[in-house]
């Protein structure tokens, strides 16, 4: 029986790989809110969307890691310790790097921040398996609204009140 050699086989995916790819040469700088003002932006993520069963899972494209979910850090686990700088920069890069385009826009000015798909989805505008988690106008959706277009009074972060409510027709 008479096989290709390894190096053919090689060399012929790279070949069908570019032959496919298109690539201009260009770098595309995009401006992004700072990490430096993104703390708050976290807690309210956290606590709202970084369950387990939600974006603090290994198997979603934008990860939330903190004290509830994911962590940056394997050896952590969910609810111990506390959310960490670690997690905190995992965070930050996940939630920059869904859109990171319309997200450079709404920064610059040039773009209603409902446009960028975290708070499209996040407010319900956009379909979104969770729902309606910042709905429009509340404190969690003007804490990100205003890191996103970046605004400096993220006193909304502090004031967002997300917490566990009971099931329809149960009391606690």
């Amino acid at each position: 029986m008479n096989r290709p050699s390894t190096t053919a086989l090689v060399s012929a995916l790279l070949l069908v790989g570019s032959a496919c790819t298109r690539y201009d040469g260009e770098t595309h700088a995009v401006d992004l809110p700072p990490r430096a003002t993104f703390s708050p932006v976290s807690g309210v993520l956290e606590s709202r969307c970084g369950t387990l069963d939600c974006h603090g899972a290994p198997a979603r494209n934008m990860r939330i890691y903190g004290v509830f979910g994911l962590r940056a850090n394997g050896n952590a686990v969910t609810g111990n310790p506390d959310t960490t700088e670690e997690d905190l920069d995992a965070t930050y890069e996940s939630v920059t790097g869904v859109d990171p385009e319309a997200l450079s826009r709404v920064l610059a000015g040039a773009e209603d921040p409902s446009r960028w798909i975290v708070l499209s989805k996040g407010t319900g505008r956009e379909s979104h398996v969770g729902e309606a988690r910042l709905p429009s106008g509340s404190a969690g959706h003007r804490c990100l609204v205003e890191w996103a277009t970046g605004g400096e009074d993220l006193s909304s972060c502090s004031e967002d009140d997300f917490g566990p409510e009971p099931a329809e027709g149960e009391t606690w």
